[in-house]
């Protein structure tokens, strides 16, 4: 046996629901999005009625904007909130003596190209390719390049008529600050660098790339990081990230040790994202090296281990200088292959170390 009456009940509830909907056009007056609701006058009035929209949007639709149409109704009946469900159909009409409120012009904005690129070669420099943007309502354009520029060597790669719109320089970047700068085009036509404020990695609030002064319109910005001396495309609108370990590096002094030459130098350095040493708070790193073949002795801070087993040790700072001697047997001696291991990180990385008998021949 099938029952028929929760359905019809609910129904019912729906259908006096919608029965009590009181559905009109309105024109939106102001937005306050931190709030989520809009000021709005409906057919016959100019008292500002307070109509919220719903929180789960995830976009702001195009139709809410002052001077535009906006359907409005009482959600489920309340009578004590209004809410903004859609697009209207109809303007209202002003009453007496009353006008609507004015749609704003369009808002400054990059119409076309103006995107920014590297040199080559890199340099602390910037090209900006030619394009179109918008000023109170007026466009302007960033021509291609001429060949009267005196400020640039035309026979340059990276430099191609009619698709550089100019180039931009940074100035010199700190040796522990960060900073963004701005690239901008103005009324002029012309292309122009904002230089940030410093701020230091640890900041409590990082500050925003320097907004386009008036009269100019922004076309990107750079990420300037301490002891920076190139610009890359990954620097173009990058977003500040806080340093982080993020390169484990080996470099051997002389990887090729003739029979007379006893030692030579593995430097051990972990890096930042940005490509600067980075310590370690607490204890420091803590490093193995182990033996994968060959032979010889391992020193750093006043310990030292042969082949027999892993040399391990804190590298207090972010670096460390170890020292590599060989055995000096002929016969005997076996080019070392090193793995090195980081454990906080979990880095890994390898070297390998020629050694030559007298005669010059690689000893394996």
């Amino acid at each position: 046996m099938r029952l028929y009456g929760g359905k019809v009940i609910r129904n019912k509830v729906r259908q006096q629901f919608e029965e009590r909907k009181e559905m009109r056009d309105a024109v939106i007056s102001s937005v306050v999005p931190a709030s989520r609701y809009a000021w709005v006058q409906i057919q016959g009035s100019n008292t500002q009625i307070k109509a919220y929209y719903p929180e789960n949007w995830e976009t702001t639709p195009q139709y809410l904007k002052v001077g535009n149409s906006v359907r409005i109704s009482h959600p489920g009946g309340n009578k004590s909130r209004i809410e903004i469900v859609g697009h209207g159909f109809l303007l209202p009409t002003p009453v007496a003596g009353a006008s609507l409120p004015e749609t704003p012009g369009p808002g400054d904005a990059v119409l076309t190209g103006c995107t920014l690129s590297p040199v080559y070669p890199a340099a602390m420099k910037a090209i900006v390719a030619p394009g179109t943007y918008r000023i109170s309502e007026v466009t302007y354009s960033l021509v291609g390049m001429m060949m009267d520029r005196t400020d640039l060597v035309m026979d340059r790669t990276d430099l191609i008529m009619d698709l550089v719109g100019g180039v931009v320089s940074f100035d010199a970047a700190s040796a522990t600050y960060f900073r963004y700068d701005s690239v901008v085009a103005g009324t002029d036509g012309l292309a122009h660098v904002v230089k940030g404020t410093n701020f230091a990695y640890d900041v409590t609030a990082v500050p925003d790339p320097p907004v386009a002064p008036s009269g100019h319109v922004l076309l990107g910005w750079v990420l300037i990081y301490p002891n920076m001396t190139t610009i890359t495309a990954a620097d173009i609108n990058r977003l500040f990230l806080k340093p982080v370990a993020t390169r484990f590096d080996i470099v051997v002094a002389d990887s090729d040790l003739a029979w007379a030459e006893l030692t030579t130098t593995i430097t051990l350095t972990m890096k930042d994202q940005y490509g600067n040493l980075i310590a370690h708070a607490g204890s420091g790193y803590y490093v193995t090296m182990s033996w994968v073949r060959g032979n010889g002795t391992l020193s750093y801070g006043g310990a030292s281990m042969d082949e027999s087993g892993s040399f391990i040790f804190y590298m207090l700072s972010s670096s460390a200088v170890v020292t590599y001697t060989r055995d000096g047997l002929d016969p005997g001696d076996s080019s070392p292959f090193l793995n090195v291991s980081e454990a906080t990180t979990g880095f890994t990385n390898g070297t390998y170390i020629t050694l030559r008998n007298a005669a010059g021949e690689m000893m394996t």
